[in-house]
């Protein structure tokens, strides 16, 4: 091998608290990685862009909902490549040197699996995810299934590529769980990039879109939510969503927000477990909330207010290869504008990428790993 093979390895357990004063990387460290033999079915790729995903910064951090992710591990799922060999196997129109992002998810494939028999693998009970499962993108190599290939769409840049599987995740949840109409007032909780993609598909599909955030988001998250034509607003446990929908906001042109201080749509992505309890509180009777978060904690709801007032609560998990396709052709297509926002960093500098990430100090951090 004519280099050392680098990668991002998560090896502690350590709960970490940000501001605590212990590095919020201190449960990870790059490492000299061994590429294993190809088995069947397999493939060798080399690694061009990889995104950091809210779990990744999760498990790092040690929480508890991510206590099952095998250490040592190269974490990682959101990324493009570029096909290095082939190994044994029927790999079907599939070549070396071919650039590509594979599915985070890859189900049993049993014809009985409930899930895997209508190619959703992102429902398998038995799935495997890169990067948590197996060794990810955050290595400067990976070996992967040859399945989980989607190739890179004409026009598609590899960078844009390390966006692909997070974008496909929100159009599961809007395309299959929501139904958005022109004209409504949706509210999207949480201004991470799931945040910020959801806010985009909503508005291309008609609606009028409030993110939310806290104080911290204030420079960065909030503010590119603004430019991009979103209302934004911070919340606190002292100044809820709740409360400032029912003493009115307005839009840029001083039309109101909401009717009575309720709105057509929750899209939660913040995984704070207090706004999923307030979410049923602020959307209308027959209205919809769309969870597509994860918690590290059980929340509470009010199921009651929940009967009584005919709310639909849906809940969405990952994403198949149909989303995928989806995804490219938004950004080929710049319905989503990815470039605004994406955070380059280069290898050398992965370690203030996690740390930049985890403590909200960027919107999308993107890797350069080669």
């Amino acid at each position: 091998m004519s280099k050392t093979i680098k990668g991002f390895c998560l090896q502690g357990r350590e709960k970490i608290y940000p501001n605590s004063g212990v590095s919020v990387t201190s449960n990870t460290s790059v490492v000299e990685m061994e590429i294993p033999s190809l088995k069947e079915g397999e493939i060798l790729a080399k690694t061009l862009y990889t995104g950091i995903c809210g779990s990744d910064n999760s498990a790092s951090l040690g929480k508890s909902n991510f206590d099952w992710v095998e250490r040592p591990r190269i974490i990682g799922h959101e990324f493009s490549a570029e096909v290095l060999e082939l190994g044994p196997g029927d790999h079907g129109d599939l070549e070396v040197g071919d650039k590509f992002t594979p599915l985070a998810m890859l189900g049993c494939q049993d014809d009985e699996c409930p899930a895997c028999s209508v190619s959703k693998w992102n429902l398998c009970p038995s799935k495997q995810i890169i990067g948590f499962h197996r060794n990810g993108g955050f290595g400067q190599q990976v070996v992967l299934e040859s399945d989980r290939v989607v190739p890179l769409m004409e026009g598609l840049t590899p960078k844009q590529g390390a966006l692909v599987e997070p974008l496909s995740v929100v159009v599961n949840a809007l395309h299959n769980k929501c139904t958005i109409k022109p004209g409504q007032d949706v509210v999207v909780t949480g201004c991470g990039i799931i945040g910020l993609m959801s806010a985009e598909l909503a508005k291309a599909a008609g609606a009028r879109v409030l993110v939310t955030g806290i104080a911290h988001d204030r420079d960065i998250r909030l503010k590119r939510a603004s430019q991009s034509g979103f209302i934004t607003i911070e919340v606190s446990p002292e100044n809820p969503l709740s409360k400032q929908l029912k003493e009115g906001i307005a839009d840029d042109n001083g039309i109101p927000f909401g009717v009575n201080g309720q709105v057509d749509l929750l899209i939660e992505c913040s995984g704070v477990p207090q706004v999923l309890a307030e979410a049923i509180t602020v959307v209308r009777p027959e209205g919809d909330i769309c969870v597509i978060a994860t918690y590290g904690k059980e929340v509470e709801i009010n199921a009651t207010h929940l009967t009584r007032t005919s709310l639909n609560m849906r809940g969405s998990m990952g994403s198949c290869r149909e989303d995928y396709m989806v995804a490219q052709k938004l950004m080929v297509t710049g319905t989503f504008p990815s470039e605004h926002y994406t955070d380059l960093y280069d290898f050398e500098d992965i370690t203030k990428a996690f740390e930049d990430s985890i403590k909200a100090n960027n919107m999308k951090a993107v890797v350069k790993m080669n």
